[in-house]
């Protein structure tokens, strides 16, 4: 599932993981919190996860992230 992931959503996953809200990903990757929120959802609906706890247990349960990346 991980390839499915684009780059950037990628690391709105990791932000989501350090429990970032939207409005501090858009500032932390310089974008508007309204991509912010697109990207959330592309995630949780390529994940299958009803919210971004959900995605991110996924994140860590995959292996895809570890907790030196949060």
């Amino acid at each position: 599932m991980k390839a499915t992931l684009s780059a950037r959503e990628l690391e709105v996953l990791k932000l989501i993981t350090s429990g970032c809200k939207n409005i501090e990903i858009a500032q932390a990757l310089g974008i508007k919190e309204r991509t912010v929120r697109f990207h959330v959802e592309n995630i949780l609906n390529k994940l299958g996860a009803k919210n971004r706890t959900e995605a991110a247990h996924v994140a860590f349960k995959e292996g895809w992230l570890t907790d030196d990346e949060t």
